[in-house]
C-alpha cells in the first residue's frame, strides 16, 4: 500500500512496510548533542531479542529537516527548542532569523536587544555546563555545584 502525502502525516519515501521475515530494524539513538558523546545503534531484532547491533559513533543527525518539510513556520518553532536543551535559544534565533529574512520582516530594536541578552545568557550556561562536566570527568567534583548554584 503506497503512502499518501498530506500535511497531517509525515511522508517517508524510503520505507517499505511489507517484509517477508520477522526481523525489525530499530534505530536506537542518537543521544543528545550536549551529552558526552554521540552514539547511534542500528539494532536488528527477532521478536524481542537483539540479533545484530551496528554502532555509529559521532552520529548527530536527528531528522529535524525532514520533520520541518511537513510543517509551517510557526509549527516548527517549538521543535527548534529540543535540538539542544542547554542553548535552545540559539537554535530558535537561527530559525527565526531565516524565516524573518524569507518573509522580509523588520524586527524592532528592543526585540533585537532582548534576543541578544538571552543568547548571551544561554552561551554562558553552555560554557558552565561544559566546565562542570569536564571537571566531573577529571574527578574534580567540587566544581559542579559551583557552576550550577
Amino acid at each position: 500500500m503506497a503512502q499518501v502525502k498530506n500535511r497531517l502525516t509525515p511522508f517517508f519515501e524510503n520505507i517499505t512496510f511489507d517484509r517477508e521475515d520477522n526481523e525489525l530494524i530499530l534505530n536506537f539513538g542518537p543521544q543528545h548533542p550536549s551529552a558526552h558523546g554521540q552514539l547511534r545503534l542500528m539494532l536488528h531484532l527477532q521478536q524481542e531479542q537483539i540479533v545484530k547491533a551496528h554502532p555509529d559513533v559521532g552520529y548527530l543527525h536527528r531528522g529535524m529537516e525532514k520533520m520541518a518539510e511537513n510543517m509551517i513556520y510557526n509549527e516548527f518553532m517549538p521543535t527548534t527548542d529540543r535540538m539542544d536543551y542547554i542553548a535552545s535559544s540559539s537554535n530558535n534565533y537561527g530559525f527565526a532569523l531565516a524565516v524573518e529574512k524569507l518573509i522580509d520582516v523588520e524586527v524592532p530594536r528592543r526585540a533585537k536587544v532582548i534576543r541578544m541578552m538571552l543568547l548571551e545568557i544561554n552561551r554562558l550556561m553552555s560554557h558552565l555546563f561544559w566546565l562542570s562536566n569536564n571537571c566531573t570527568r577529571h574527578r574534580c567534583d567540587d566544581n559542579f555545584p559551583l557552576c550550577f548554584p
